[in-house]
């Protein structure tokens, strides 16, 4: 990978041209297809670790902390590594790095040497390089995307891996019936090398120039914590993240246990709710960009995180029957429809009001806000439906959401009216 102090200055083409456009669907189709991989992967992985390596209920967790640690503790270095290096090299470089690994597996299935420590490495692995790749696709937005139109640049990626995780989640289904786990992960392999490819098209994103000796990692990333936290808009939306990400974990930890015994929706309910939930994060993305024209970033963001903090009271209140399968499937429709609002007009709010130079740590900032809180709830739900209930602790989890739209509703964001003129407007 080449590094900042040996790249020279190579200025991007104006977002919004023919060239940045062809270069956004080159980006949109590398993505989308990476996370059907991934979504492959996601179903193949804990039936291996279960059927073949017979993994207790520890380990799989344990499987899962694997995956999903790495949000915690690389999502800050991920800003500065983008400002560091270029972004393209970043996209290419973890996608052959994650083809490489992946393919770990079924080596390791055929010769006869697959472990659970095998598991867990190439799964903090491919979460480690999923978060350095997600940040660059996201610090190529601004870039890619014309004046005006970063907000419907977010829509289209979310769009794009929403329906690309649906469609990933139900072919991995097949395959691992088809050809086993091990050989399905195979996919997962063949996506990261479509999207490298795919990588290789976008040829217009700028090149970081030369700086000379650069500050310590640290520093950045301070600085990147500090505007966030100074900034009259981004300081109150971050709060409501961590309270959000917070009142998530709680809310959600147990949300499939409760559907399956409480409210006995079966095997086929839960797959009808995620289709339902799947079907309204695609509607969100889609029609965020639009709501924000007529309404304001501000109403979508305050309107939107209420009705997903409302919608978690469904699971609550629901009892067996179709009639309150129906009711569960509209309130996951409706909650991943206002969280992909949310997420869409958030990401395009803070990367309009931070510096050209900050933006990818402030956005950074907000997914380590995330993934912290949403950690330690996943760690916290345990002790306390242990020493409570179940529904006490999912209860707890909605009044922090509740909450948490609060803060914005009082906030200066939430009197947002229109979509911040991006910082330096037309720079590279």
């Amino acid at each position: 990978m080449t590094t900042a102090s040996d790249t020279t200055a190579n200025p991007a083409a104006p977002g919004g041209s023919p060239t940045a456009w062809h270069a956004l669907a080159a980006l949109l189709v590398g993505e989308g297809t990476s996370y059907a991989g991934t979504a492959v992967h996601q179903v193949a992985l804990p039936a291996l670790a279960v059927l073949q390596l017979q993994a207790t209920p520890s380990q799989v967790a344990l499987l899962a902390f694997a995956a999903k640690f790495p949000a915690l503790v690389v999502s800050l270095p991920a800003g500065v590594v983008l400002d560091r290096y270029p972004i393209r090299t970043v996209l290419l470089t973890t996608d052959l790095a994650a083809a490489t690994f992946v393919l770990a597996i079924p080596a390791a299935a055929v010769l006869g040497q697959l472990t659970m420590p095998v598991l867990y490495a190439v799964a903090f692995t491919l979460g480690t390089l999923s978060v350095l790749h997600s940040a660059a696709a996201m610090a190529a937005l601004p870039r890619l995307a014309g004046p005006g139109l970063l907000h419907q640049a977010h829509a289209r990626l979310t769009a794009a891996i929403t329906v690309a995780g649906t469609a990933g989640a139900a072919l991995g289904t097949l395959l691992v019936a088809a050809v086993g786990p091990a050989r399905a992960i195979l996919a997962n392999a063949a996506s990261f090398l479509v999207s490298a490819w795919c990588a290789t098209r976008i040829r217009v994103l700028p090149v970081p120039t030369a700086r000379g000796k650069r500050p310590p990692m640290v520093g950045e990333i301070r600085d990147g914590l500090l505007h966030s936290a100074r900034h009259p808009l981004l300081s109150p939306l971050l709060l409501a993240l961590a309270g959000t990400g917070f009142g998530t974990g709680l809310a959600s930890t147990y949300l499939a246990y409760y559907l399956l015994t409480t409210a006995q929706v079966g095997a086929t309910g839960l797959g009808v709710i995620m289709a339902a939930s799947s079907l309204g994060g695609l509607t969100g993305a889609l029609l965020a960009p639009r709501l924000v024209r007529h309404h304001g970033p501000g109403v979508v963001l305050s309107i939107g995180l209420t009705v997903y903090a409302l919608t978690h009271a469904a699971p609550l209140i629901a009892g067996p029957g179709l009639a309150w399968l129906v009711a569960l499937a509209a309130a996951g429709w409706a909650q991943h429809a206002a969280a992909c609002a949310v997420g869409t007009t958030q990401r395009s709010v803070q990367q309009s009001v931070s510096p050209p130079h900050l933006g990818s740590r402030t956005l950074q900032t907000s997914f380590w806000v995330i993934a912290g809180s949403e950690t330690l709830a996943a760690l916290a739900a345990g002790p306390m439906a242990s020493l409570t209930s179940v529904p006490t602790t999912m209860l707890t989890g909605l009044v922090l959401l509740i909450l948490s739209s609060w803060v914005l509703w009082r906030s200066p964001i939430g009197r947002l009216t229109s979509m911040p003129i991006p910082v330096n407007a037309g720079t590279g």
